[in-house]
């Protein structure tokens, strides 16, 4: 929601236009991952109109932090009188790119404003605005939000899904000296993975079926004595620390985090795979309700 070319009939402050001769209005814009699954901004507000602050004071306008994904259809919008604002996001709810703009922003309807500063065009001129003008903004960077960690939960990426040659039910297997987690079904099992796996409205419960216990047993392995010496050079642990590093996260540092279990990293690095299959499971049976 970047503000682009547009017109006000009365003085806005922001750097991108010449309304006010000296005051600033500047946000200092900061982010980072907390732990793996939320992503953590900071705002810091230099303002120095002591007309606009004076509105703030009385609680006639507020500072406004407007944040939005279009990806996922994320959008908030903070309020606050403070020039310092922090807000968590987690980080399920945003992807690709977070537009972040700052206003100040009237919270009531306001008769013959006047600030000191504006230039000389509105020399004794006064405005009367209404609840929600905006009465200065700012720009702020994109933050590029990559989740290159939901690429790894699919089993055409770092995991081999493959068909073992059975007669009769058989336990799954998992192997780790390859390029990639290769997953071993039984004929039957793997068939029916074969038919339905590609069906989106199934793809959170074969998530939390198949790949969460392989994380987990590839959690628990690297936490042995030797595992990472064992498999640092395998394709899938240099893709897993690659995507850890990206959000921050030193991959091995988090794998040994005495105060996680191997189920509990294998969730965070799907972000919380059983809750979307439990999400998911009331609107598979609405479809087939829908289709019978």
């Amino acid at each position: 929601m970047n503000i682009t070319n547009r017109l006000f009939t009365y003085p806005v402050l922001s750097d991108e236009k010449d309304d006010y001769k000296k005051s600033i209005f500047s946000v200092d814009y900061e982010h980072e991952m907390q732990g793996v699954n939320s992503l953590h901004l900071t705002f810091d507000i230099a303002m120095n109109c002591k007309e606009l602050e004076q509105l703030i004071v009385d609680g006639t306008a507020d500072f406004v932090i407007h944040l939005e994904c279009s990806t996922t259809a994320y959008r908030e919008v903070l309020h606050s009188v403070s020039k310092h604002i922090e807000h968590t996001i987690p980080i399920g709810r945003v992807n690709g790119i977070l537009d972040a703009v700052a206003f100040i922003i009237l919270k009531k309807n306001i008769t013959e404003f006047y600030c000191s500063d504006w230039v000389e065009d509105f020399n004794d001129t006064t405005f009367n605005l209404f609840a929600g003008s905006i009465l200065a903004y700012q720009n702020l960077s994109d933050l590029n939000i990559t989740k290159d960690y939901e690429e790894f939960i699919n089993a055409g990426s770092i995991f081999s899904v493959y068909k073992r040659l059975t007669e009769d039910d058989c336990s799954a297997e998992i192997t780790l000296d390859s390029s990639k987690i290769r997953i071993g079904l039984g004929t039957d099992d793997y068939d029916v993975y074969a038919m339905y796996s590609s069906k989106i409205e199934l793809q959170s419960l074969f998530h939390a079926m198949i790949i969460l216990p392989a994380l987990v047993y590839v959690f628990e392995e690297l936490k042995q004595e030797g595992g990472e010496e064992t498999y640092h050079n395998k394709e899938w642990f240099i893709a897993l620390e690659k995507s850890y590093l990206k959000r921050g996260i030193v991959f091995m540092e988090e794998v040994m985090n005495t105060e996680k279990t191997s189920y509990e990293l294998a969730q965070d690095a799907m972000e919380f795979p059983l809750s979307k299959a439990f999400k998911q499971i009331p609107i598979f049976f609405d479809i087939m309700e829908e289709d019978s």
